[in-house]
């Protein structure tokens, strides 16, 4: 089976209110070398890290906001968290990437807001986006349900490039044969029941996946990543079906090597008999 990695949706968001710095934190800090964040650009041109769906819930709609202004609006998640994480504000994508330093093993999935790219256009938002990431270059890659808006990324930035597809059909699929992303990313429910997906030069990363048994059925049909919002249990999950097939390996080893030995030992005995 192929080697499976996990993705922490938003940094660790079953824990923590998801695109803001603790659950970034958490994420790293319980071991995921995977995470993926969304980028929304402000009415200046600031990249911070904001889902636009939750900006558009705590500002009603309102976008037209500057960096500066959407740094002090509290994403604590009141709806899923209560009080528990009161205060916690939306992160510029410059501070986010920070916590990259000193951990070279880890890469960021950085996925281009939709409603930016049609406010200020593809050659803004990749502008500024890429700036914000240059420090961290080789270990981001530009993420994005728009095709137009990746081929950009692709062809301005030369940065390698996901794209986040919609539908799992042939037509789709002539389309990412052509452009050869690195990276295809699909919502589990999306897939067909037990098909193989589609091999090429491109890795697959599927997404809303909180289980063991799923992601081991997924990386059986050809998945490289799973993108999950419970870090800690699947990641627990995971090594710890990695730590039970190595002691498996071991011991089939080790019974196969005392098997040789004892074989080695008969044959030498009938050898000194005859």
């Amino acid at each position: 089976m192929r080697l499976l990695h996990l993705v922490g949706y938003r940094g660790n968001s079953a824990e923590f209110p998801e695109n803001t710095l603790p659950a970034l934190r958490s994420a790293i800090a319980l071991g995921v070398r995977f995470i993926e964040l969304d980028v929304h650009l402000s009415a200046d041109g600031v990249p911070m890290v904001c889902d636009e769906h939750e900006l558009a819930r705590v500002t009603g709609d309102d976008f037209d906001i500057t960096g500066a202004q959407m740094s002090t609006l509290d994403v604590s998640q009141t709806n899923r968290f209560g009080e528990r994480f009161a205060g916690t504000l939306i992160p510029s994508l410059t501070t986010a990437l920070r916590l990259l330093q000193g951990r070279p093993e880890i890469t960021v999935f950085v996925v281009l807001g939709r409603a930016s790219v049609a406010r200020m256009g593809h050659d803004q938002v990749i502008s500024q986006v890429v700036r914000a990431m240059r420090p961290f270059r080789s270990r981001c890659v530009l993420v994005s349900k728009d095709l137009a808006t990746i081929h950009t990324a692709r062809t301005r930035a030369e940065y390698p490039v996901g794209w986040e597809i919609s539908t799992c059909d042939t037509h789709t699929r002539l389309k990412f044969e052509a452009f050869r992303p690195e990276y295809l990313f699909i919502d589990r429910a999306l897939l067909p029941a037990n098909v193989p997906l589609w091999r090429g030069p491109w890795r697959w990363a599927v997404t809303d996946v909180s289980d063991l048994d799923t992601a081991l059925d997924l990386a059986r049909r050809g998945a490289d990543f799973v993108v999950t919002r419970d870090v800690r249990t699947l990641a627990e999950a995971m090594r710890a079906h990695a730590a039970e097939r190595a002691a498996r390996s071991a011991s089939a080893s080790m019974t196969s090597a005392s098997e040789h030995v004892d074989d080695e030992t008969h044959r030498s005995t009938v050898a000194a008999e005859a």
